[in-house]
């Protein structure tokens, strides 16, 4: 056996038994990126979001230099076509994985409206932006709640992507054949990018996504201000547009997990990791937040984990107020990313109900020394890993932050090898 056959087998094993509730022999160590590899690279933003091979280049150069131990999300930009993923879920599954488009290639072809884009819209050193917007009148709720996929097909999608405004015109026709263009373009050199990581011992597992109904509300049709007023103004509007909704999202959640035998085995790791990013959890009304938040968002979780998926929710802002909420789930079965909770006020609420994932300030690794990140990360360790069912993920704001000194993200990394053994 080779030296990275034998780290492949090491890291997949110890991921696996945390998937599993059982102790590893250590905290695995569970990066996520979003423009630290075009630092560390020497690329600017707009080059690393635009320019997929070099996008593949500077993940993979990150993976060589910095012993991690789980392939992690690396997104240069902000989730652009999840109408539209809603739509193909039926008519073209190939796509319906496309929800956190990466690249500005696909902002360009799709003329869409919610993102801005570095070298675009923004200066070619700024992250690309989400921004939303308002597509969506609060008399359409009725609308939507009669028929979702044709509301959002009808009159979503025109609004929202300018070359689309004509879904019957030849450049509407046009920009849907770029785009499965771009999609296969990116694919082939992520699926690349992917194999020659495996080469380095990065054990390959599959990967989908699910949502929270009220956030696609929020994000993508009304804006978030407004939908907030519209749980006081039209609250059974809301209702029954997130009766109808959720299981469109639970349609497409099922979808990007549910996978043929034959490709499932072809993963290290057989166990589908969904990403379900939360937006709305911090802003709404505590009174408000289990009928219109948790509630659906609930169901989408619970069919995710019954098409044997673990669901890896990143709960972002502060979840201390809901951390309770989660004990209504399967014990075990799914990660629970957070970004500012307090993760030993998490450990002491859920004990091990929940894999909890998590780190420390992501102040430390762009401001602090060496010596303070690998002991406040031995400080966290010794207080969360136990009794198992703990991931380190670097900091709980996007992972790694872009600035991280990589000095700082190496005495991370020696401080989850020698404080989070077992």
């Amino acid at each position: 056996m080779s030296y990275y056959e034998a780290l492949l087998k090491e890291r997949k094993e110890r991921f696996e038994r945390v998937l599993r509730g059982l102790k590893p022999d250590r905290v695995p160590f569970f990066p996520s990126f979003h423009y630290f590899p075009a630092r560390y690279a020497g690329l600017s933003y707009a080059e690393y979001s635009s320019n997929y091979q070099r996008f593949s280049d500077a993940v993979l150069k990150v993976f060589q230099d910095f012993n991690f131990d789980v392939l992690g999300l690396a997104i240069p930009g902000a989730g652009m076509t999840l109408p539209l993923n809603f739509i193909f879920t039926k008519s073209h599954p190939d796509l319906a994985l496309s929800i956190f488009a990466i690249g500005r290639t696909f902002h360009e072809v799709l003329k869409d409206r919610y993102t801005r884009w570095p070298g675009v819209e923004l200066s070619h050193n700024s992250p690309a932006q989400f921004v939303g917007g308002r597509f969506m009148d609060a008399e359409e709720y009725d609308e939507l709640a009669r028929d979702p996929v044709a509301f959002i097909a009808k009159k979503i999608i025109p609004r929202v992507y300018e070359a689309l405004k004509d879904p019957a015109s030849p450049e509407a026709y046009g920009a849907l054949i770029k785009f499965g263009i771009e999609v296969q373009r990116f694919s082939q050199i992520f699926v690349s990018l992917i194999l020659r990581l495996r080469g380095l011992g990065y054990p390959t597992y599959p990967s989908g996504f699910g949502y929270a109904p009220l956030d696609f509300i929020a994000d993508n049709l009304r804006h978030v201000t407004q939908m907030l007023a519209d749980l006081y103004r039209h609250p059974d509007r809301v209702r029954r547009a997130l009766d109808a909704l959720t299981p469109l999202v639970v349609e497409w959640s099922r979808a990007t997990v549910t996978l043929p035998p034959e490709v499932l085995a072809s993963f290290d790791i057989r166990t589908p990791i969904a990403f379900i990013p939360l937006h709305l959890n911090e802003m709404i009304p505590p009174k408000l937040f289990r009928e219109f938040y948790w509630e659906p968002l609930k169901k989408v979780v619970v069919e995710l984990i019954n098409a044997g998926a673990v669901p890896w929710i990143f709960f972002e802002g502060n979840y201390e107020l809901f951390l309770e909420t989660i004990l209504e789930l399967p014990k075990g079965r799914i990660i629970a990313f957070f970004e500012r909770t307090d993760l030993r006020k998490a450990r002491k609420i859920l004990e091990d109900h929940a894999i909890i994932m998590g780190g420390v300030s992501p102040a430390l690794y762009i401001l602090g020394s060496p010596e303070k990140v690998f002991d406040e990360v031995c400080r966290l360790l010794h207080s969360v890993k136990e009794p198992g069912g703990y991931i380190f993920s670097g900091s709980g704001v996007g992972g790694i932050p872009d600035e991280t000194k990589p000095e700082n993200l190496k005495a991370a990394i020696e401080a989850v090898k020698k404080c989070g053994s077992y």
